[in-house]
């Protein structure tokens, strides 16, 4: 009992009985443990245990002396301190409690069996009930003071670390593998990488872990097929946490984290704050949102959204005061190369900005992606400006749809195939629909410039073909795809004498034609006014 007693640094009683456990192992055991206060396991408020058993040295029996080499608690229950900078309702209060033993005991080896702890946040939220399998605490160098190794198990997680502590930061090696569902894991990758939703990973790296900062050097993650290596580093204050760093993907899963900012558009804005005027990251895994700013690089080899992959990529993720920002300085796409930015703005919290620009893409791959019901060649340029909503109970009343514009150009020309290449070869050559056999309409050049506005796509067309110039305004309504408006094709040709020379005085001669379409973007329907004949 007097062990017990310099061990927790308070009153300890027994409600049970001393007794010998074993010969062989010099042991004693003592049941119904109570800590009636514990100032030297400090968190720890109180606790019991239903028995602690102290492994005795013999090389102290035998210099005429009493002491232990190990302790083994089982089933202890310990109540934690609340903690009014809200750091406490979380799994690793086991760890902080294991590493405040290094400080306060003297044996090489402590093992808690099967513990519960009681922790939580602040003052009025409601302790949560934490239980591991077992944790153990030892020190592999007794004659180095900081020196020890701490283990954490319970079903689909294990943690292990070995080190040192000096002062108030620890410092070494650690490894964490989890499977399944474990909300340990998922909330400190929630903690790390707030971009991943994966419910399995490990890492391994070289920890630092003081008071206000936890860092990863030299660290490599996996998840599932996924793996990443880099630093990170998490620090806590008052008011907000920060997370920076740089990772390297092999691939890169954005496909979480679109879904759940499509599912909730308020998502990455404090719960506390129905504006969302002061930002944060969604955590998934707990289920609550968290002010947390964001300054991180990643790269990958491939990036990953839902049915999409393209890459290499390399971008900067930044959240402050509510402002996200997703930089995108490179990005290999549908052949060619695209960079962009995109924005969450706490004024609008039901809106994304998306602003980019993509050179020499395979427009036909493109346009496949996007599921458009168009067959279009050729190596095109995308510069874009759109605000997307995102939905949920946050969304502005105005975003119901996509809004902004767009410009598509060509200016090494291409081709429309299919039936809407047919159709439209057939009336500006003026060719019989049912005749024409010819399934692609090549041009020159060609400029698309759109605007996105309630519900509906609004196109601006010119082009050249064949020495003619083509222009048109067209729209696309949504979600049906239907087309109305007209084309319009002008040629100029230099008067010709009669010896087959150009004339050079002579009036040039013009020709043009208007096209009205109709039907759908999959199947249009181009119906040729008279073309004119002038000079």
């Amino acid at each position: 009992m007097k062990a017990l007693a310099a061990w927790s640094g308070g009153k300890v009683t027994l409600t049970g009985q001393l007794r010998v456990a074993s010969f062989a192992s010099l042991s004693l055991e003592a049941s119904g443990v109570r800590f009636h206060d514990a100032p030297g396991l400090d968190p720890v408020l109180r606790g019991r245990a239903e028995t602690v058993t102290a492994l005795v040295n013999l090389r102290s029996l035998l210099l005429g002396d009493l002491e232990y080499r190990k302790f083994v608690v089982s089933s202890p229950q310990f109540v934690l301190k609340r903690q009014s900078r809200g750091g406490a309702a979380d799994e690793f209060a086991a760890a902080r409690l294991a590493l405040t033993l290094v400080d306060r005991s003297s044996l090489p080896d402590i093992e808690l069996r099967n513990p519960v702890f009681y922790v939580a946040d602040r003052d009025f939220r409601p302790y949560r009930r934490i239980t591991f399998e077992r944790i153990a605490l030892k020190r592999p160098n007794p004659t180095e003071a900081g020196s020890f190794a701490l283990g954490l198990h319970k079903p689909g997680f294990d943690f292990a670390f070995q080190g040192e502590r000096n002062g108030d930061s620890v410092s070494g090696q650690v490894r964490l593998k989890t499977t399944g569902e474990c909300p340990p894991a998922a909330n400190l990758l929630a903690a790390l990488t707030p971009w991943e939703a994966a419910s399995a990973f490990s890492l391994k790296g070289d920890l630092t872990w003081s008071r206000d900062r936890v860092s990863l050097d030299e660290a490599s993650f996996s998840f599932g097929d996924r793996t990443a290596r880099g630093a990170l580093a998490f620090y806590v204050s008052d008011n907000r946490a920060r997370i920076e760093g740089t990772l390297a993907y092999d691939t890169l899963d954005v496909t979480p984290m679109w879904t759940a900012a499509r599912a909730a558009g308020t998502q990455p804005f404090d719960k506390g704050n129905p504006a969302g005027a002061s930002g944060g990251v969604f955590i998934p895994a707990t289920n609550e949102r968290r002010a947390v700013d964001l300054d991180i690089r990643l790269s990958a080899d491939r990036l990953r959204a839902g049915g999409l992959e393209a890459g290499p990529v390399a971008l900067a993720v930044t959240a402050r005061s509510g402002h996200l920002s997703v930089d995108v300085a490179e990005l290999a796409l549908f052949g060619g190369n695209a960079i962009a930015r995109v924005e969450i703005d706490p004024a609008r919290p039901g809106a994304m900005s998306v602003t980019g620009t993509a050179k020499r893409l395979d427009a036909g791959a493109l346009a496949s992606a996007l599921q458009l019901p168009l067959s279009v060649r050729g190596p095109a340029t995308l510069r874009l400006g759109l605000n997307v909503p995102l939905g949920g109970e946050g969304a502005l009343p105005e975003t119901g749809a996509a809004s902004g514009s767009f410009a598509l150009l060509f200016p090494l020309g291409g081709s429309l195939d299919g039936v809407a290449g047919r159709a439209l070869d057939a009336a500006v050559t003026g060719a019989d629909l049912l005749a024409a056999g010819r399934q692609r309409f090549p041009f020159a050049a060609a400029r698309i410039d759109g605007r996105l506005t309630g519900g509906a796509v609004d196109l601006d067309v010119q082009g050249q073909h064949d020495g003619q110039k083509i222009e048109g305004k067209l729209r696309i309504a949504l979600p049906d795809a239907a087309v109305s408006g007209t084309l319009s094709s002008h040629r100029e040709e230099a008067p010709v004498s009669a010896g087959g020379a150009v004339s050079k005085g002579g009036l040039a001669s013009a020709f043009s034609s208007k096209l009205v379409l109709s039907g759908t973007a999959a199947a249009p329907i181009l119906s040729s006014h008279q073309g004119s004949l002038s000079n």
